[in-house]
């Protein structure tokens, strides 16, 4: 014998119509009399009440209360924890007395039997011909929980969880409406546009169709579509909306007005601004991403980051809230050819396929070729390197695949409609800088001390630029070897020194003869002499080095030298000057090593793991939850890259040609390598992360 566990929604009936209802056509007197003698006495002698009802069907089997007889055998049988003869007993009523009045109930009892055998199908059958205004309230919300609980495609359970709504509404049981209210949510957020398009047709003008139109206004508005999500706003203000969300009504109005406001601004919002707003959804997003990295070779650690990001982003992750094949992600066990898909029971629906290029143009292009030719692949990832990233874009708009490059070549998106280019820019990154030094720190001369290689003559030709377009000047620029550890001679060159005539050496080599005794002397005295010295006049009365004639400092280069600079420029009685730096300098050991040397410093970086701001907060929290470290930026670019295109995803957009489209229309995006725009060509425009050194830290000026 099988034995079936009485469900609660079992025990609801059961509590339900214990006394008979109107029959359709009149017994008799005797009939109506023995019955309910019989009921009763199911309370306290079930066994002679079941004989009692059995006797009853075999003297009156057309009574109109045949039916009444057979559900309250089948009670009995419950309540004796007899399920097979429960089951018998509702059979009978189905078979004998289909169109009776206690039908609709035999079918509710057989549902919740069927339902906890897993019977997913019988429940739904036996239901499709439930009455429900024959069943009270309890009995009503019972049959439509087990629809819902009977239903695996997302659009089936909110269509039932709305009328589970409107039942508990109807009940005054408020937990009921709230618990209603976060399934449909929960639901909600993670369907495709397609599948909330199905949702909006099937529940027309009831509630939560206005929640439908608000999520697809959502959707259209992450994705860049603001005339569709307009459209989608005006029809949800048209249709009822439960009182609780009212508010999300007028906050969708105010997101749309802001993001088309920030996407028509020449200049990017601030993190804050953006951080204000709702992010960017990629639930429901389904299709096949491709990433093209180096995974071996030289570069191999970076591209790792870069795929960790990806995968993070895709929440290709196990039933512990690891990502999948977490020993493939690494340099000893390379993953090209790897393929990453959601774990069991997990809400994402993203596939990944991973290519390894060895970071070379050859081995990029081929992992193109080899991808493009996969039609399910939407969109492709990658690579990193400049000459890799050029092969891949040629082999990318041979097949018209969508392509987010991570390199900082502005050149490489250039007359190619599918191809992007997401890394920050040096022109960004030493942009916001200058404004952030003329705007806030009223600094109008500049000097620049940099590194004679391509990325300090790059940098120093930004900045140089930036500061010109913002009206400032720049009045000193020296450089050094990239290889130097001596910083003397480039920072002398910035403060006078080379312009010395004979008999001005003559007076600073007097100069450094005093200031020699003066360390002799106490505190007090040796103070008083330092400004008499320094205040001492060349013979033709000219000021004599150092002359400190600019209010900030740029210099773009790695944490390694700028703890063996900054020190000299204490030396050389460079001070009371704003030192700016860009994102090379991050690193754990500038603060332990150059401590006051860099105080009040202010640095430009593409990412911060430190950021106060929640989307950061939680992405660092989540990968280093799945990775046990803390994300670099090459993590957070991949993260940002691939979420770009699930976004696009998630709002209905399924074709290349439609992803292509969307990126184009990426305004002020939030994300964790910094405020992203897509520009016509292709290029991002981003704003990083202002940082400051701050009592011993790093901390955002943001």
């Amino acid at each position: 014998m099988t034995t079936v566990r009485i469900l609660p929604a079992v025990l609801v009936i059961l509590a339900g119509c214990a006394t008979p209802a109107p029959p359709e056509r009149a017994a008799s007197d005797e009939e109506r009399l023995t019955l309910e003698a019989a009921l009763a006495r199911g309370q306290t002698r079930p066994a002679a009440a079941e004989a009692e009802l059995q006797e009853f069907l075999q003297r009156w089997p057309q009574s109109p209360l045949a039916d009444d007889a057979a559900l309250g055998l089948a009670k009995l049988a419950f309540q004796m924890d007899e399920p097979e003869q429960a089951q018998h007993w509702l059979r009978t009523i189905l078979r004998r007395y289909p169109d009776g009045d206690r039908a609709d109930e035999a079918r509710l009892l057989m549902a919740a039997v069927e339902l906890e055998r897993g019977q997913d199908a019988e429940v739904r059958r036996l239901l499709s011909n439930l009455r429900f205004s024959r069943l009270d309230l309890d009995q009503q919300r019972a049959g439509y929980r087990m629809l819902v609980k009977a239903s695996s495609d997302p659009v089936q359970r909110v269509r039932w969880l709305a009328p589970v709504r409107a039942v508990a509404l109807r009940a005054a049981d408020s937990e009921e409406v709230a618990r209603a209210d976060r399934e449909i949510d929960s639901l909600l957020s993670g369907m495709s546009v397609a599948d909330l398009d199905r949702t909006a047709e099937q529940l027309d003008r009831r509630i939560p169709a206005s929640r439908v139109r608000l999520q697809l206004a959502m959707r259209a508005i992450d994705a860049g579509d603001f005339a569709a999500a307009g459209k989608y706003i005006s029809r949800a203000s048209r249709l009822e909306l439960a009182p609780e969300y009212r508010d999300s009504l007028e906050q969708a109005r105010l997101h749309l007005e802001l993001r088309k406001r920030m996407g028509d601004a020449d200049d990017l919002p601030a993190f804050a601004e953006v951080a204000a707003l709702p992010p960017p959804r990629t639930q429901g997003a389904t299709g096949t991403l491709g990433v093209v990295l180096p995974l071996t070779g030289p570069f191999a650690r970076f591209g790792e980051q870069s795929l960790r990001g990806v995968l993070l982003a895709a929440r290709v992750f196990d039933e512990t809230g690891r990502v999948l094949s977490m020993k493939s992600v690494s340099a000893s066990a390379p993953v090209s050819g790897a393929e990453f898909t959601p774990g069991a029971g997990r809400p994402g629906r993203i596939r990944v396929v991973v290519r390894d290029t060895g970071g070379t143009p050859e081995g990029a292009a081929t992992a193109i070729r080899e991808l493009a030719r996969d039609r399910s692949v939407i969109a492709i990832v990658g690579p990193l390197l400049s000459a890799e990233s050029e092969a891949a874009a040629e082999a990318a708009s041979h097949f018209d695949v969508p392509l987010l490059t991570l390199t900082s070549r502005e050149e490489v998106s250039r007359d190619r409609r599918h191809v992007f280019r997401l890394r920050t820019t040096p022109s960004d990154e030493v942009r916001y800088l200058v404004d952030h030094a003329v705007e806030d720190l009223g600094a109008t001369r500049f000097a620049i001390l940099y590194p004679r290689d391509n990325y300090g003559r790059g940098m120093r030709d930004q900045f140089w630029q930036a500061v010109e377009k913002r009206g400032g000047y720049v009045v000193a620029a020296s450089s050094y070897e990239a290889s130097a550890t001596d910083f003397a001679q480039p920072i002398r060159q910035m403060i006078g020194y080379p312009l010395l005539t004979e008999d001005e050496k003559t007076a600073l080599e007097e100069r450094d003869a005093v200031l020699r005794r003066a360390r002799r002397l106490d505190p007090e005295e040796a103070g008083v002499a330092r400004e008499e010295a320094y205040a001492k006049l060349g013979p033709e009365g000219d000021p004599l080095p150092p002359i400190v004639d600019f209010d900030a400092l740029f210099i773009p280069d790695s944490h390694d030298k700028i703890v063996l600079i900054t020190p000299q420029l204490a030396f050389h009685e460079i001070t009371g000057v704003q030192l700016l730096g860009s994102g090379a300098w991050l690193h754990e050991d500038l603060l332990k090593i150059a401590r006051k040397h860099v105080r009040g410093a202010v640095i430009s970086a593409p990412f911060h793991a430190e950021s106060r701001f929640v989307f950061v907060s939680r992405f660092v929290e989540r990968y280093s939850t799945a990775f046990g470290e803390t994300p670099d930026r090459f993590a957070a670019q991949g993260f940002d890259a691939a979420n770009l295109i699930l976004v696009q995803l998630a709002g209905g957009r399924l074709g290349r040609e439609e992803i292509r489209d969307g990126l184009l229309r990426v305004r002020a995006y939030p994300g964790v390598s910094g405020v992203t725009t897509i520009q016509p060509d292709g290029n991002a425009r981003k704003r990083p992360y202002l940082l400051g050194i701050r009592g011993g830290r790093i901390v955002s000026l943001d």
